[in-house]
């Protein structure tokens, strides 16, 4: 008897556990947070717009392998969101519009200046904080967008390391830009002036372009009529400034050139041939993994994309996510305000070196991501590191 009352109870504890179980699976089960990328997956900045897509969601990946993130005991998880812009800013609000209402994201990364000062009402209205890959200046950063970040290598801080490299290593006075007509281009304009000014270095030619466009030849042959030291393509997209130094150069320009807004180097390559011997590069890291942390998440990339298609450009943005993560971690919020007051002081280590967001001197408010930016140049035919030019102190803070 007193058997069959201890299998009795061993039944009813494994029934009872049985009963339980789900319910504990139910309640250990992670909930997603939603997050979209509005990139460009297809035109002419594809070749920024394809890599920055797939590191994002390589550091969501990351945060999700490692079981999430807790807030107030409960587990979250990302859910990525993928939205092709095309560099087109009417696309880019559409984008954000079905992001927002259909795909309910909470947070957003937005490429291209133009593309988020469109979406800037939007993300106003709907208190969305957003970590872009963009330029735009002054208009899209500023005190009155404190929910803006810019989570990529600042042109500020590259003019602000690249013009006494080239100086000192080039002896160049002069310099001539070439921007895309809309407010990126623009913003480049604005920050070449500034550091060339500090540099004492003068600009004799500021020419547009439209995005697209694939013969360049009447404008650099105005251009290389004026005889700069340098012609530099600012906030030009990989594929048009590839094509700007093979014109050049087939015009017969032997000066110096800078292509200074991280184009593949690979690719650069292949587009201009023999003519993109000598041309200058700043590329956000270098094209091999320089220590563990690193070989980890080219490992990543690899396991999911051909190694050919590597571009050394996903360094920074693997980091967005897990970026954003430690600050919901450390504040237990999700409100975007927040958030924002945290990143805006916030230091942390990543594979690159520590972290943060800064120019206030430039922008009256830290919403610019504090990324070094590295030289290459090309040499019989193969891209060669030179090293990562760093940004003088107090220069622009």
């Amino acid at each position: 008897m007193k058997g069959k009352c201890i299998a009795a109870i061993g039944i009813f504890f494994l029934a009872f556990g049985l009963i339980l179980a789900p319910q504990a699976a139910v309640a250990e089960k992670a909930e997603t947070i939603n997050f979209g990328i509005i990139s460009y997956l297809t035109g002419p900045a594809s070749p920024w717009g394809i890599p920055n897509f797939r590191s994002i969601s390589m550091g969501a990946e990351m945060v999700n392998e490692k079981g999430g993130f807790k807030v107030n005991g409960k587990t979250y998880k990302w859910k990525v969101f993928s939205y092709d812009s095309k560099y087109i800013p009417a696309e880019a609000v559409k984008a954000a519009n079905k992001a927002i209402y259909a795909d309910k994201c909470r947070f957003l990364a937005i490429g291209g200046g133009a593309c988020v000062i469109a979406c800037m009402s939007l993300l106003k209205s709907n208190d969305i904080l957003s970590l872009d890959f963009a330029g735009g200046g002054k208009s899209l950063t500023n005190p009155d967008n404190p929910l803006v970040f810019r989570y990529n290598p600042g042109i500020e801080n590259m003019y602000a390391a690249f013009y006494p490299f080239l100086i000192e290593k080039e002896g160049i006075k002069t310099v001539a830009t070439i921007n895309p007509e809309d407010e990126t281009g623009k913003s480049g304009l604005a920050a070449s002036e500034l550091l060339a000014g500090i540099n004492n270095v003068e600009i004799i030619s500021k020419v547009f372009f439209e995005r697209g466009s694939k013969d360049f030849a009447s404008i650099l042959t105005k251009l290389i009529a004026q005889k700069p030291d340098l012609i530099e393509t600012s906030y030009t997209d990989p594929t048009s400034a590839a094509l700007i130094c093979k014109q050049a150069r087939e015009l017969g320009y032997k000066g110096v050139i800078l292509l200074p807004w991280g184009p593949d180097p690979a690719q650069v390559i292949k587009i201009a041939g023999p003519h993109a011997e000598g041309v200058y590069m700043a590329v956000a890291g270098p094209i091999e993994p320089q220590n563990e942390a690193q070989q980890a998440i080219y490992d990543r990339f690899v396991s999911k994309w051909p190694a050919k298609e590597w571009d050394p450009n996903i360094w920074p943005h693997t980091e967005l996510v897990p970026c954003l993560t430690k600050a919901i971690e450390a504040t237990q919020s999700f409100d975007s305000a927040t958030l924002a007051k945290y990143l805006e002081d916030a230091t942390w280590d990543s594979p690159f070196g520590e972290l943060s967001f800064g120019l206030k001197g430039v922008f009256g408010i830290k919403r610019q991501l504090m990324f070094p930016l590295s030289a290459f140049t090309v040499k019989d035919g193969k891209a060669v590191f030179i090293g990562t030019p760093q940004m003088p102190k107090g220069v622009l803070e």
